[in-house]
This record gives C-alpha cells, structure tokens and sequence, in this order.
C-alpha cells in the first residue's frame, strides 16, 4: 500500500459526492456522547474482513506517532483502492471501528496523525456514503473541531473535507443547525475533560500532555463559539437547556486565566457573543463572570490576549458595571487588581490594547478608583510602568500616553483639593515635557513619552484645564524651564574647552526642541481662537525673553556660542508665528538684525554663528506679515557685505542670504552684487576658489542674476570648457551642469553657441568616458535640443561622417527621442531626422561589390547562390570611414535606424518611396552585417568583432532591425498585390524593388536576394501563402532556368518554404530541372545554375518525397554521379552543389539497385582526404555537404543490398578519412566551421576502436584550437586508451620492463597555464588551451583507471620525473579561490558527490564555460587523490602559502575525504572478492572491511587461530596517512611481528596509498614465515597454548615439539625420553645447560 494520499480531497469530493438535502436528515437523531479519554475501550474489530485493515487500526492504538501516521496512511490508501462503486466502498465494521477511534486520533499530540485523520475521515465518506453518512452524528463534534485546529494542514484537511459537500454558506449553516445538538453534547464532554484523562501519564510528558488538554479545551470553546454566531436566536432557543448546561461549566470562563493564549481569546470572544445572544445567562453568572474576568483574568498574563481580553470586559462593564462593585468577591480590591495589570503594559499586542483600555477605564465605576493623592498618584505610576516596559514597542507610545493623560485629567478632576491638582500635575504631566526640552538620566522614564503629539496633548490637558491653580502652575513650570535653559546656555563651555563643540551642539538641541514644540503650540492657538475651548499660547511670552537674552549674549561673547545662534535660527524656522503677532520684544529682536553687519562686522562673518544668523534672515523672509521688516534687513546686509568682499566667510553669507525665492527680485535691482556674483561664479569654475560652489549652485538655483549677467556668464564659461591640453575643464563643466540643471534657457537662447557647445560636450562626453567628467557632462546630454533645425544638423553631421570624434548612435538617438517627447510636429521633423538615403547607398555599395565569403553557401537560406555570384574585375580601392568603435557610415544609419524604431517611432509620415528606401537600405545593412558575424571577417561593416562591445552592436543591430522589420509586415495580407493596408502597399513595393534589383549574378544582387527571402519569410510566418498565391508565382516568371532569374527564384523558394509544397508552379519548376540536370555538364555556369535551383526547390519538400517521377530522378542521379568517375576535375563549387543534390535525389530511389551508391561513397571520402589548396573557406561547403549526404544514407530505412554492401566494405577507409578531417589546420573560428566541426567529432565519436591503428596522431588534436576537435580526439582517446591497458599491462609482466606513459600525452602536460597568464574574464570563458591542458591530464587518468596495480606505479612514477602535477594543482586552487582562503563552496555551487567522481564532457558543455572549467578540476582533484595521493601529499608539504594549505586541507576533509575513503575500502572489497585460490600449503587471507568504522581487519588463519591486523583510514586521508596496528599475534615473536606491521605500513605510505598492497606484503611475510613449520607430535598444533611454533627437534627421529608440550610430556611420563622414538632428548639444550653450569 502506498504510504501517502495524492488525489485532491476537494476536487475528489466534488466529483464523487453529492451530499443533498436529505443528508441532513440523517443527523436528526441524537447520539451518545463521545469519550475522548485514553481509557476508551478498544473498538471491536473481529468482523473486518482484510487481516492488513486490523493491523492497521491496531496500530493506532499504539502509542507511538509514526506507527499511527503509517497506519493512517495504509488505510486511505485502502479506501481509495475501494471506492463507492466497487461493492459499495468500505465495509460496515471498518466505519464502525472508525467512528470509535476518530475522536482520539483527531486530538493526537502529532501533527501528522492529526491531519491524516481527517482525510481519512473525508475519503471513508467518500467511498461509503450514505453509509457513513449514518454516523456523522457520532463524529460531526471531532470533524468541526478539526477545522478549528492552530496547525494549518490539519485545519485545511479537516475543512477541505467538510467544503466538498457543504458547497455553500446556506448549507453550511443548515449543517451546523443540524448538527448542534450532536455539537453541544460533544463541547460539553469535552470541557469536562482533564489533562489527566486525556493523556496517560506515564508515556507523555507534562507538556506534551497539556499541550492536548488545551487542543481540546479550545475546540469546545470554538465550536459553541461558532454555533452562537452562525445560528439565529430561535435556533438557539430549542437547545436552551443544553447550552446552559454547557455554561455551567467553571471552565467555560475560568479559561480566560490558563497558560494559553488561543483558549483566552476564545473565552473572551465567547463573552462578548453571549452578551448579545445570551445575555439571561450572562446575568445569571455574574459572580462568576466578576471572579474569572476581574479577579483572575487581571492577575494572570493575557500575553497576546489582552486586546480581546479588554474588549470583552469592557463590553461586560458597560453592560454590568457591578461586576466591579456589588458581584465582586475577590480578596483584593478591584482598583488593586487593575493596578496589577496595568503595571504589565499592553502585553505583546497590539497599539488597539492602549485604544481599548482606554474605552474600558472611561467605562470603569468611579467608585473603585482612587481618590485620593497618594492612590492617584500610586495608580498613575502603576500605569508609567506599563507604558515604560522594555518591550513595549514605540509604535504604540502615542496612543498608551493618550490613555495616561486621560487618566491622569480624570484624577485631577475627582481630586477636591487644590493642592492635590497641582501635586498630580507636577508629578504626572509636567515630566513628560521637562524630559523631551532637557533629557537627563533621572527623567528616562518618560522618553518614551517625548513625542509632539503627546506633548501637545499633555500641555493641552494642563493649559486648558477648568482649574485656575492647574493652569497658573502650568504658567510657572514654563517660566522655570525657560530660566534653567538660559542658565545652560550660560554656562556651556567658552571655545578653548575641549568639550566647546560637544557643549554648543547641545544648547543646539535643546533650542531646536524648545521652538518645536512652542512652534506647534502657537499653531494650536492659532487655530482654536473663536472657539468655545482656545488654547492659550503660555510659551510664547516666554520664548520671546528668551531669544532676547540670546541675541544679547552672543553680541556680548563675539558671537562664538554658535549653539545660541541655532537657538535663534530654530526660533525663526519652527515657530514663525511667534514674531507674526506683535507683542512686546519683537521690534526689538528685528532691531538686532538690521544692524548686525554694521555693528559687528568682521566679528560675525568669521564666527561660527554666521550661518545661523543669516539663516534666520532668510526665515523671516517666509513670515508673510514681516516682508517689510525682512527687505529692510536683507538690503542693509547685503550692503554692509559688499563693504567686506574680501573678508572671510563673505562668500557664504552671500550663498546663505541668496538663497531664498524673496531674495531673486532684491539681489537683481543691486548692480554691484550681480557684478560681485559673476566674478565669484567664475573663479569658482576655473577651480581658483573652491568654497564657491555653493555660491554658484545658489546663484541658479534661486535666479539671482539678471538675463543678461547669465549670458555673460555662459559665455564665458563656454569658451574655457577645455584647457590647454584639450581635456575637459572639470569645473566649468560642473558649473554648464548646474546652469542646464537649474536654468537650461541659458544655454539654449543662442543657435550657434548652442550647437557649438553641444557639439563639444557630446563629443567630450564619449572620447574621455573612462574619466570623471562623464559623470559632469551627462547633465548637459540628456537635455534635448530646442528647435528642429539645430538637432537635425546635428543628426546629419554625425551621421554622414565617421571618425574617431563622432558622435555614438545612442547619444543621438537620445537627443532624438527626448526632442521628440517635447515636440508637438514631429512628423515634420521626421524627414530631416532620417538618414541621407543616397549617402546610404554609396557607402553600402562599397561593400556590396565584394566577393561573399563561401562558407556561406550552408549557413544562408540562399545556399548554393553563394557560388553564382561574381563580383566585377575591377574593384577601386575605397578609403572606408569608420568611428572610433570600427563601425563604418552604413552601420551607423541601421544603427540608429534601428533603435528609432524601436523606441515607437513610426516611418508613416514618410513618403512611401522613402519608407521602401529606408527598409531596403536597413536589410541590406543587416544582410551585410549577419554575414560577417557568421565568419567573423574583418573590415566588414565593422573593421573588427575581435572585441565584446562591437560584438555587442552587431548582434544588437540584427535584432533589432529584424524585429521593427517584422512587426511592419503586422498588417500588411495584401502584400502580394499591395491593396488593402498602407503596410500592405508598403511590403508590395519593397518586393518589387528586391526583385528588380537581385536580377544579375553580382554580389549586389545575392544580398538583394537574402534581403528579399527573409522579408517573404516574414510574411508569409505572418500571412501564410494562400491558394490564390499560384497566380502571383505565375505572374512572377522567375521560376526559370536562368541567370536573371536564378536569384529571384532561390529567393522566392527559400522565403516561401514548405508553404508552397503543395504548389502546381513549384512542382513543375521542380520536375523541369530533374530534366535539365539529367543533361548538364560538369564545369558549365549553367549547370551550376541548375544544381543551385535544384536543391532549392527540392529543400522545400520532405526527404523521399519529391514529386518527380523515379525515372528521371534516377536519370539525374546516373549524370550527376557520372561526373563523379574523375573527382579532381571537379572544383569545390559543383562538389558541394552535387552533394547536396544527392543528398535529397537518393533518399527517393533508395530500393533502386546501382553503381551510383558506391560511386557516392568513394566521393566523400575522397572530398574529405582531398588536400587543401584554397583557403578552409572553399573547402567546407563540400565537406559538410557530403557529411550530410553521407549521414543521410547512413541513416535510411530499409536500404538496399548495394548501400550495405559499400557502407561495410567502406567503413575503414570511412574512419581513416574522418581522422584526417580531424587534422585539416583551422586558421579561425567561425560559424561555418564550427558547424562542420560538430558534425565531423559526431562521426568520429562512431569509429569503432579497432580501426583507429595509432593513437599517437590524435594526442596532438586535443590541444588543437577548436574545441570541436578537442572534444573529438578526446572522444576516442577517452574509449581506446582504458582499452589498451590490459595488453599494455600483459607486456609488462611478459617483459619486465617499466610501464611508460605516452611521450606525446606527456608532452600536453608541459605547457601548464598559470592564472596570472588569463584575465578574470577570459578565464570564465574557458580557453581552449586550458581546456586542452586539463582533459590532457583526464587521458592520463583514463591510462590509470584500467592499468594494474604495477602499471599504476610506473605510470606515478612517470608523473614524479618530472613534477607535472606541482603545476596542475596551484593552477587549481588558483582558479578554485583557495589562494585566497575564499575556496570554492561546492554545495552552494551546486555540485555534488556524482559531480565529483565523474565528469561527462557531453553534460557539461550544457553548462556556462565557467562551470565547465570547475567541474573538470574538481574531478581531476579528486582523480589525483585517487591514484597518486603521494603526489599530492609532495606538493601539500612542499607547498610555502600556509593559507592555501589550510584551505585545501579543510577543503578536502570536508568534500574528498570521505569519497576517497570509501572508493579505497570498496577496491579492497572488490580485490577480495576476486582473490585467486591459495596453494594447497596456504590459507586464504581474511579481509573485513568496516565501512562506519573506515578500517579493514585482515587475518591469516594458522591452526585454528587468525594472526590479524587492522588497517585504519583517518579522516584526513589521504593527507594523513593510514595507520596500521596489530591486533592478534600468532606465530612469531614481538620483533618480527612488529616489522611486519611496519613493513606493511610502509608499503602503503610508498606505494601511493594503497592497501591492497600494504594487504598482499602482510600475507606475504605470514605466508613466508609459516613455510615447512610442521605440528607439534605431541599437540598435532602448529601454535602451541604460547603462540609459538614447535622449536624443539629430537635429535634422533628429527620430529618438533613445543617447548611447553615436551615439558608437560616429560612431568606426566617422569622420563627425558621422545614420546616417539623413546630416547633420550635434551629439553634444554647445550646452552642453557652452559648458563646453568651443569
């Protein structure tokens, strides 16, 4: 059975079940109540038929989750297999049972239990129906209850299963209507229920056991939650009686105390329903009620329930407000237990907890409340600690201070005393505001409170109060903080203090603070004078005495406290209203600052108050009612500072008074100071005074100079933007940015100084792009142009010339697209904006009379025409302008064309014939362009695409061209006769000049040609190509054997296609020249001609489906392979063109029995070892077409006898061929040729072994430069060379001699790449001579992986010689990043253990180069730590960076180590299976090998015993040596098994690593020491009870004994004697008896 559930329960349901009206009737009758305790006796489960379905349920008996999870899941697999409409669906005593255990299941500690009941509970429906259907009434109580379940899965099942009948909300409340007294009895059970009932003690914990009790506590809760809401009130009043027995529970309310948070706001939400619907029994409880929700809920934690918990009681108080009063019965006051909770705060919730406890204490009984001081005073503080906790989130501070200030205003109303008002005020209101002027560690507690909006409020609840003494208090609180903060500025510390800075930014603060909050207390003012309740502005008497001792201060210190002064700033920026009025003090603050600069002077510009003070100026010029006062003091300033201009700080009280919009019209009637400004703007430029810049930003920003003291000013700086050298002046740059930025008519006012400077910057903006100045120049740039006639100068300038100072397509397409967004007639403008069609057409035809590439011919949709066009004899010599990119005239008219039309702009306006000729310009351009990509040639449209950003345009241009092409044939249907749509008239036209102009055999009119059948293609993806089409071929008349029409027709049926297949025209075309090839000579152009139409026409139909009659097309064969006989008198032309013609005629006679199939044959392999003459160019068209011509027969079905016949008898010289195409010399990489390549390395990689007689030729192609041939060499070097070490591994054994790698493989090795040879970039694109290096180096694995194990350490030792793996591994862990101690993190990269051990080439040039060149390193990594991990310990230890070792050795425990170990056990597993049989005188050796442990016992028997040691491999392997030691010594002594030990370590730590070796020594020192040892004549042991071999020798009968079984002979027989030959026998010897002297 399968163990999860996959169908969809809803969509399940919906189809199999149709639960109706009468569903519900089946639940009308009551039901016993269900037990939820673990005592439950078990279901009866003898009548289940399936023995597999009992298991199962037992086995949710059991106590353990997963047993019960998998049982679930076996029995929905069960139902599902038996549904309702096989025998009715699952049987009676399985729902019985059911219905017995789904209560408890569904309340299990186990998420998954639980959500697994309910979908099984749903697919039982299901498959039973109205079976079932019978006994919802029984578990109606534990499905709901599932809905309602806090994990989601469960919930969503359980309901999922509900929705799939209960379609509707009407049914759903008909269900629950239904249902409730089956509901009301199981909620009612299951609130009676305990953690102790519910849980067996002594198989759940505490928690685990509670965690069930509140599941089910809540559930009940829930689901009579949900009947009062869903249920109208006459529904409710016919179980009146079982609802009060449900209330009469103590749970019920006493819930709203336990120790989880879902039951509390159940409880509370059940409240707040039952005060509406059940508000009889909410009376009836009101002791209750007042002991659970007031006396307890207050004193317990509501952590994340406080906010429904409020609620209710509010709702509970507003109704019953004597559940504080008269219903109380708590040992402790009310007022005590508010406090209590209080002092917690919100709790965790929301800032809705401070909103509704505010609602709940205006709705709280007077009575229970504190009235007098000392207990306001206690519950306010109760109420700050609160609002104060750590965890109480800012977010709510605003509203959790509003309820306080509620508070505290209702206390000083309750108070009688005056006295008593005050000390509230003082000590609950007054703080909030003291703290935010001057925060000292003493107040912390009221930060929180230091918002405005509580300030403000808390001002308000003392300012406006109906008391005299509050407000009078209020009034000297102000006073009192005022003189403390002017006894601070005082006081703060004089400029030589260390600490002057510190204590100035401080007096700053507070000031700024100070004038914050009087600024928003003058606004209140404002606002309510007139109305019933004015707030009375208290501070500004007060601020106004303040600033007046300021300003006098300052005057008297030299203006240095320059806190003071943004004291005085912040007054006149946060609350201006305070000098709008005209109280006492203002005129004489107003008075200050008019004689400022005349009184004080140079004191005050040097002073760091200046800024502040002028500030303030220009803040004043913002108060509407002070204009007067702020022009009289703004010019007597600026006149005083024109007396100083060479002063210091002049130039910043410039900037700073200048600043202001008011200040425009003043500064512009003052003459000297617009002189005094262009001087400074112009210093600032030419870099001599670079604090001016704020000056300058000013001066444009706010408008300050007249028109024409601008113009002199751009003028001016026009004519320095380049220095001497000719680079651009960085400042005058800047300054031209800010002109343009704030003001650009400046700039744009004057035509030719305009363009001129326009000009210049576009120009200066590309030529220096690598410098700063770009960033100063883009300004000018991106802003358009003003006026058509100087922006279509400047597009025609740019566009007709090119050098190395034009200007880039997009900077003008730029200047294009933005003059266009501001123009109203932008189809005048368009004419003047396009491109000089002439011009166009001059330039293009420079490159339209070369002779096209020849590769071309299997890469273009025209083919073979490659080959008909002939470019003229003499063609001039034509300097070629070109910009600094390499792109010449014509590629930047597409260019930009191009990227016109792909910003939305429309050629309509045109006339038509300048539409076609700007169409046809551009896919000529293209044409162009697409071809030198295709061979990436030089001095093409561009000179070069050797670089990225070239590389770029030209694709870019390709495609973007093609598509604004392609959305023109949008609505264009009519394009064949060009009625209908002006874009069908359009494309009619641009036909018509393609066919006209591709009429003669010139390179001219091959592109014409390309032009024009990828314009039909277009159209006809589009449009298709209807019936009616044939009339349009007819009329056409250029399918025609011809030279004026052989191009047309070529176009026509490439751009057409397969759409005219079915075509009478084209079939008979296509029969004609069968015909004509049946007649044609080799070497004619006609025949040429003919084969090039041929296949043109025939490429239009399926291969083998011509519709010529075999006659002739076996006639064509016969001529075309007759020309065959005598190949080299065919030129590449006709070679590739009769390939490819064969290539679609053979297919249609393949059961016709001839010559013509071996004549093929010997063709291609004649064209592929044919030598080069020509350039690679000529050659590849014939290649590839007789590699697809031999492919095609390859691979047809069903061939005839002569095809097999010369594919077999050919298949040698076939594979000796290919490898010569292999070695062809490639002189770059292009298209064509990598396409040829791809399909020779396909062929190649088919070669079977044993034709391939040398491997040494195809070492030298795996370094070739085209990866196509390395990947193939590598192919059939990575087949043979595994294959040939088994006759190599034979010689060495035969001969004696040392294995030797390949020299030519060796020679790979030798030119290692290094990183510092290859560029960051240049390395993510994998170059080949990298990639050549390192799957050089995956040959020499390939010789290891199948060589034997001598073989192996010959081949290491070829490695050693010369240190070829030093260089591989720094190369490695170079790229890798372990140099850098940032190593490769595999997992992250996504390789894994399969990544590791093996490297498919195939797989992975699918992935980026990068990833390639990875995935190949780290497999030879671990290949090198698999076969000569000696030598890459050599390097580690020889290695000097101690942070590239520490990187590798972390890297290689972490990834390798644990591959490595496990492929060495494995090879000691397989070794020791394939272990030859011992010699009759030897035992075989025990291997065991312990893959947790990573160790191999190994044991040799010898009588009875095992002389074992154990080989263990550290984690660290092979870094870290494997370590060696004995475990069972038998035979020898202590020494020579100690030198076994260390021989056998030794030869693993020499042998590279490996323990087969260190195996075969150990059992070859047993095996040698165990030869001619005999048994003991008296035991019949060879190792006697001492481990030792019999070493006592009868002198007579020559037979051994042990020395311990003689002497136990010699005391039971009490003679000296041989127990075999009775003589005497000399136990101790001759010279133990010397010792002894006997």
């Amino acid at each position: 059975m399968s163990r999860k559930p996959t169908k969809s329960r809803a969509a399940a349901g919906k189809a199999s079940m149709s639960f109706g009206s009468s569903t519900f009737g089946a639940f009308s009758t009551p039901s016993r109540g269900t037990d939820l305790s673990y005592l439950a006796e078990p279901p009866d489960l003898s009548s289940i038929s399936d023995a597999n379905v009992v298991v199962s349920l037992k086995n949710l008996q059991k106590k353990d989750a997963t047993t019960k999870a998998k049982a679930l899941e076996e029995l929905v697999t069960y139902v599902q297999a038996h549904p309702y409409e096989q025998d009715g669906g699952a049987e009676e005593a399985i729902l019985e049972a059911w219905v017995q255990l789904y209560p408890r299941i569904s309340i299990d500690n186990s998420r998954r239990v639980r959500e697994l009941s309910h979908i099984l509970q749903f697919e039982l429906m299901k498959s039973a129906r109205k079976r079932a259907e019978k006994r919802v009434p029984k578990i109606v109580g534990s499905w709901l209850a599932g809905t309602f379940d806090r994990d989601r899965a469960v919930s969503r099942a359980a309901t999922e299963g509900l929705s799939s009948f209960l379609t509707t909300p009407e049914k759903v409340v008909q269900f629950w209507r239904r249902c409730q007294p089956q509901i009301l009895e199981y909620s009612s059970d299951a609130i009676k229920e305990t953690a102790e009932t519910l849980s067996d003690e002594r198989s759940t914990n505490a928690d685990d056991a509670q965690t069930k009790y509140y599941r089910v506590l809540g559930s009940s809760l829930a689901l009579v939650l949900n009947l009062l809401q869903k249920l109208d009130l006459p529904d409710l009043e016919k179980y009146h009686d079982s609802y009060d027995q449900f209330f009469e529970q103590d749970r019920v309310w006493a819930s709203v105390a336990v120790d989880d948070t879902v039951v509390r706001q159940l409880s509370c939400q059940l409240l707040s329903t039952c005060l509406e619907k059940r508000s009889d029994r909410i009376e009836a409880d009101l002791t209750r009620l007042s002991k659970y929700f007031v006396a307890e809920g207050l004193k317990s934690s509501q952590v994340g329930s406080a906010v429904d918990y409020i609620d209710a009681l509010t709702q509970l108080t507003i109704k019953h407000p004597t559940i504080w009063t008269s219903d109380y019965r708590g040992k402790k006051s009310p007022a005590s237990r508010l406090k209590g909770f209080l002092e917690k705060g919100s709790q965790g919730t929301s800032s809705r907890f401070w909103i509704s406890l505010n609602k709940l204490l205006e709705v709280t009984p007077t009575d229970i409340l504190p009235k007098d001081l000392d207990g306001a005073l206690e519950f306010s503080k109760s109420m700050r600690l609160g609002l104060t906790r750590r965890e109480e989130s800012r977010v709510s501070a605003i509203d959790g201070w509003s309820t306080y200030l509620n508070v505290v205003r209702r206390f000083i109303a309750m108070l009688p005393s005056s006295q008593g008002r005050v000390k509230i005020a003082q000590g609950n209101i007054f703080p909030l505001t003291a703290h935010y002027l001057y925060p000292t560690p003493e107040t912390s507690a009221w930060v929180s409170g230091s918002q405005l909006q509580v300030l403000i409020k808390a001002y308000t609840s003392t300012a406006t109060s109906p008391f005299e003494d509050v407000t009078k208090a209020t009034e000297v609180e102000w006073n009192q903080w005022k003189e403390n903060f002017k006894t601070r500025i005082r006081n703060s510390l004089p400029e030589a203090s260390k600490e002057h800075d510190k204590s100035q930014k401080l007096v700053a603060d507070e000031g700024s603070r100070w004038f914050a909050l009087t600024g928003l207390i003058s606004d209140a003012h404002e606002r309510t004078l007139g109305t019933d309740r004015p707030i009375p502005d208290i501070p500004a008497k007060y601020s106004l005495e303040l600033l007046q001792d300021i300003l006098k201060l300052l005057e008297t210190r030299n203006w240095k406290p320059f806190g003071a002064a943004a004291t005085v700033e912040s007054a006149f920026k946060k609350s201006p209203r305070l000098f709008g009025r005209s109280p006492d003090g203002v005129d004489e603050i107003f008075g200050v600052f008019t004689s400022l600069l005349s009184r004080n002077g140079v004191e005050l510009l040097q002073s760091p108050s200046a800024a502040s003070i002028f500030s303030s100026i220009n803040h004043l010029g913002q108060i509407p009612e002070r204009k007067l006062e702020y022009e009289n003091i703004w010019n007597a300033n600026i006149t005083a500072l024109l007396k100083h201009t060479e002063s210091p700080g002049v130039v910043q009280a410039l900037a700073t008074l200048i600043s202001t919009k008011t200040a425009s019209a003043l500064a512009q009637h003052i003459q000297e100071l617009q002189g005094e400004l262009i001087k400074r703007c112009l210093m600032c430029a030419v870099g001599t005074e670079d604090s001016s810049w704020d000056l300058f930003n000013a001066v444009f920003t706010f408008n300050i100079l007249t028109d024409t003291a601008a113009k002199r000013l751009a003028k001016e700086l026009g004519s320095r933007i380049t220095d001497a050298s000719g680079r651009p002046s960085e400042g005058v740059i800047k300054g031209l940015r800010l002109i343009a930025e704030r003001n650009p008519n400046i700039l744009l006012q004057d035509e030719v100084t305009h363009m001129g400077l326009m000009t210049n910057l576009l120009s200066l903006s590309e030529r220096f792009d690598a410098t700063s100045d770009i960033a100063t120049l883009r300004g000018l740039m991106e802003s358009p142009s003003v006026g058509s006639s100087r922006l279509s100068g400047l597009v025609q300038r740019s566009l007709s010339t090119a050098d190395s100072n034009s200007l880039t397509i997009d900077t003008l397409v730029s200047q294009v697209t933005q003059a266009s967004a501001v123009s109203s007639n932008q189809n005048d403008q368009l004419e003047r904006l396009i491109p000089d069609i002439k011009l166009w057409r001059e330039e293009l035809n420079i490159f339209l009379q070369r002779a096209p590439n020849q590769s071309l011919a299997f890469t273009s949709t025209l083919g073979g025409a490659y080959f008909l066009a002939t470019p003229s004899l003499l063609t001039p010599t034509i300097s070629i302008q070109r910009d600094r990119d390499g792109c010449s005239i014509p590629g930047r008219m597409a260019m930009y064309t191009s990227k016109l039309l792909a910003t939305g702009l429309q050629l309509d306006s045109l006339p038509l014939l300048t539409q076609v000729e700007i169409i046809v310009c551009l896919s000529l351009t293209v044409e162009l362009v697409t071809d030198q990509l295709t061979v990436m040639s030089e001095d093409g449209i561009w000179r070069s695409l050797s670089f990225d950003t070239t590389l770029s345009d030209a694709e870019g241009l390709v495609s973007s061209a093609r598509k604004a092409i392609n959305d023109m044939t949008e609505d264009a249907s009519n394009w064949r006769d060009g009625t209908g749509t002006d874009k069908s008239e359009l494309m009619h036209k641009i036909c018509q000049k393609l066919f006209g102009e591709a009429k003669s055999l010139t390179p001219t009119s091959l592109y014409h040609a390309r032009a024009l059948s990828e314009l039909l293609q277009a159209l006809t993806e589009k449009h298709g190509f209807p019936s009616s089409g044939e009339q349009w071929l007819t009329n056409l008349d250029v399918l025609k054997n011809s030279p004026s029409t052989a191009l047309p027709a070529v176009a026509v049926l490439g751009g057409l296609g397969e759409t005219v297949s079915a075509s009478r025209v084209v079939s008979n075309f296509c029969n004609r020249l069968v015909s004509d090839i049946a007649g044609a000579k080799v070497g004619e152009e006609k025949s040429l001609i003919s084969l090039v139409l041929l296949y043109a026409c025939m490429q239009i139909y399926d291969i083998g489906e011509l519709p010529v009659a075999n006659n002739r097309l076996v006639f064509a064969v016969k001529q075309v392979t007759s020309w065959l006989e005598a190949p080299e008198d065919i030129d590449y032309r006709f070679a590739a063109e009769a390939c490819r013609c064969l290539q679609r005629l053979l297919p249609c006679i393949k059961d016709i029995y001839g010559s013509y199939w071996e004549s093929t044959i010997d063709f291609c392999i004649y064209l592929w070892t044919k030598p080069i003459i020509k350039s690679l160019d000529h050659r590849l068209p014939e290649i590839h077409a007789s590699l697809r011509l031999f492919v095609t027969l390859q691979s047809l079905e069903d061939p005839n006898d002569d095809l097999i016949d010369v594919l077999q008898s050919s298949a040698e010289r076939r594979s000796a061929a290919l490898i010569e195409l292999l070695k062809i010399p490639r002189e770059k990489d292009t298209q064509p040729q990598e396409i040829v390549d791809s399909m020779i390395c396909r062929q190649v990689e088919k070669i079977p072994l044993e034709h391939i007689k040398d491997l040494s030729e195809l070492y030298g192609l795996v370094a070739s430069d085209s990866r196509g041939i390395q990947t193939a060499a590598f192919t059939i070097l990575h087949k043979a060379l595994p294959a040939a070490q088994e006759s190599i591994s034979l010689d060495v054994l035969l001969e004696k001699k040392d294995a030797q790698l390949p020299d030519e493989l060796l020679s790979l090795l030798l030119d290692a790449p290094t990183l510092e040879s290859y560029s960051d970039e240049a390395l993510t694109r994998f170059p080949a001579p990298i990639r050549s290096y390192l799957l050089s180096w995956y040959l020499v694995f390939d010789s290891f992986k199948a060589a034997a194990h001598k073989v192996r350490g010959d081949y290491a030792d070829n490695l050693k010689t010369a240190s070829y793996v030093g260089p591989l591994m720094e190369f490695t862990f170079d790229v890798l990043g372990h140099s850098a101690a940032h190593p490769l993190n595999l997992d992250k990269a996504g390789f894994t253990e399969e990544h590791i051990r093996e490297y498919d080439i195939r797989l992975a040039e699918a992935e980026t180069e990068e990833r390639n060149m990875q995935w190949l390193l780290i497999h030879l990594y671990y290949l090198i730590l698999k076969y000569v991990p000696g030598l890459f310990k050599a390097w580690y230890m020889e290695c000097r960076s101690k942070q590239t070792k520490i990187s590798v050795a972390n890297w290689m425990a972490r990834y390798f180590s644990p591959i490595i170990i496990q492929d060495a056990l494995d090879d000691v597993r397989s070794w020791n299976a394939t272990q030859e049989a011992p010699a009759d005188d030897e035992k075989e050796l025990i291997v065991k090998v312990s893959d947790a442990a990573k160790e191999v016992l190994a044991g040799y028997e010898v009588d009875e015993l095992q002389a074992t040691i154990v080989i263990r491999i550290p984690q660290e392997y092979p870094l870290e040596g494997v370590i060696v030691s004995g475990v069972n010594r038998v035979a020898v002594n202590e020494k020579k098994w100690q030198s076994w030990i260390m021989a056998t370590q030794g030869v693993i730590t020499f042998s590279n690593g490996s323990i087969i070796d260190g195996l075969t020594t150990f059992r070859r020192n047993i095996v040698g020491a165990m030869k001619g040892q005999t048994e003991c004549a008296i035991c019949y042991s060879i190792i006697s009870s001492d481990k030792k071999t019999p070493d006592k020798r009868c002198q007579t009968c020559k037979n051994l004994f042990h020395r311990t079984c003689l002497y136990k002979w010699f005391q039971s027989s009490n003679q000296n004697t041989c127990p075999l030959c009775r003589n005497p026998i000399d136990y101790l010897g001759s010279d133990r008896r010397t010792a002894r002297g006997t």
